[in-house]
């Protein structure tokens, strides 16, 4: 969780971030080189901060490699969303992710946008085609079983007098986004959604994916 007593002088709260967005910085070994970004863009305390959480997944069980996925998840959730833009630029100025596909963030909301270099940005449409159908449907209770497991039947029973809940959470929340997998794999999906979850403090969902994210062997 977000230290309450950090500042990085935010700006005005303009900023989201979705799965979506997280995905698109993922795949940053693909793609055209862009041209760099300035690291004095990249503030002193800020870096120092990032690059405090980057150490601490070294001596963790979670692969290296996937610190930010986590890290920007929690942030969507905090009063402090030039945080993100920080990340951004902090990513963004090491070899590694100097690729177009880095720059892939059209939904990360106006805090990353600001200092997005415009150059060499793929705009792929990722979801152009997408249809809400039976195998969208289908696509998605694949996922969402898969981290319920025998708890399914129990979960959709909440939505027993809501079923246009029960529609989104199958259609759109598990099958257009949770078991999209063009660039997220299982694992990397749940270190997304349960940080994003535990940072509203909604401890029965935050249970829930705790659980899910445990089946996947984490």
């Amino acid at each position: 969780m977000m230290p309450s007593s950090f500042n990085c002088q935010p700006r005005e709260k303009d900023s989201f971030t979705s799965i979506a967005t997280i995905a698109e910085i993922y795949t940053f070994h693909h793609g055209l080189q862009v041209p760099g970004i300035d690291r004095a863009l990249v503030e002193p305390r800020c870096d120092e901060f990032i690059r405090e959480i980057e150490s601490k997944f070294k001596s963790s069980d979670i692969s290296p490699d996937k610190w930010y996925l986590t890290t920007l998840s929690s942030i969507t959730t905090t009063s402090e969303p030039r945080l993100a833009e920080q990340l951004y630029l902090h990513l963004i100025s090491q070899p590694a992710f100097s690729s177009a596909e880095a720059h892939r963030s059209p939904d990360s909301g106006i805090a990353i946008s600001r200092v997005e270099a415009e150059d060499g940005l793929d705009q792929t449409f990722s979801r152009e085609g997408w249809k809400c159908d039976e195998d969208n449907y289908n696509h998605g209770m694949a996922w969402l079983t898969r981290l319920y497991a025998q708890n399914t039947d129990g979960l959709f029973s909440i939505f027993k007098r809501h079923r246009d809940f029960e529609v989104w959470v199958a259609n759109i929340a598990y099958g257009l986004h949770l078991a999209d997998r063009q660039n997220l794999d299982d694992v990397d999906t749940e270190l997304v959604v349960l940080p994003a979850v535990m940072g509203q403090n909604i401890p029965r969902e935050t249970h829930w994916h705790m659980r899910g994210i445990r089946r996947l062997g984490v």
